[in-house]
């Protein structure tokens, strides 16, 4: 089984899909992962500032695979009719099995704009799972993954991210992580990502390229399952 990541910006792979693709991992699926934008808007401390995160990422992502960088320019995806071109070409020389990318109502720009780009590119040829979006605002997701055993490899790939102040991005996956599994009733300590996949033809169910579901515990008054 044949899976590729599409992060917008050096660190998304790391911050909203990391655990789902250690899981991939585990699973000895072949794991291919593209950073499309050259990340250089990310801050002003540093000079060459695409150079030192890309190498962040090759260090961050070393367990997973090595990543492709597409070197578009940050923050304005989408711009130029060859950048369809571009990952048009990757995708279809990669032709994974299932996609995985931003949201198409994510909060940052470079992030909606590779969603549309990677759905209008995919059309009937790849599903798409959608990752979380910061802090979750318009992200009403269906799939739920616990990645408790993955969490600290996660938050150890993300802190590899030295010129993003990665400690907030961190506090970020704990916050979002701990209250995608408390929505599952899961125990308090456990973590998960949560994913949205819009059902489309020929893709209507994509259950048997996916982990289980997060297991769900039950809710009763008188004892706890679960966090509640």
């Amino acid at each position: 089984m044949k899976i590729l990541a599409i992060g917008a910006h050096p660190d998304d792979i790391e911050i909203f899909m990391y655990g789902l693709l250690c899981i991939f991992k585990k699973k000895k699926y072949s794991i291919n992962l593209i950073v499309s934008t050259d990340g250089s808007l990310g801050g002003t401390k540093f000079e060459n500032l695409s150079q030192i995160r890309k190498e962040e990422t090759i260090k961050a992502l070393k367990y997973l695979a090595v990543p492709e960088f597409l070197d578009l320019p940050d923050s304005k995806l989408g711009y130029n009719q060859s950048h369809r071109e571009i990952l048009r070409e990757k995708i279809d020389e990669i032709y994974p099995d299932l996609i995985i990318t931003h949201y198409y109502k994510d909060y940052h720009s470079d992030h909606r704009v590779l969603s549309r780009l990677v759905t209008d590119i995919s059309g009937h040829k790849f599903p798409i799972l959608y990752c979380e979006t910061m802090m979750g605002i318009n992200f009403n997701p269906n799939f739920y993954f616990d990645i408790s055993e993955f969490f600290l490899e996660k938050k150890k790939a993300i802190m590899n991210h030295n010129s993003q102040n990665p400690s907030r991005f961190v506090e970020l996956a704990h916050l979002m992580n701990s209250y995608r599994s408390a929505q599952c009733n899961a125990k308090i300590g456990s973590y998960a990502e949560a994913y949205y996949f819009r059902s489309s033809f020929p893709f209507t169910n994509i259950n048997k390229i996916l982990p289980n579901n997060i297991e769900i515990k039950k809710f009763d008054i008188d004892e706890s399952y679960g966090f509640l």
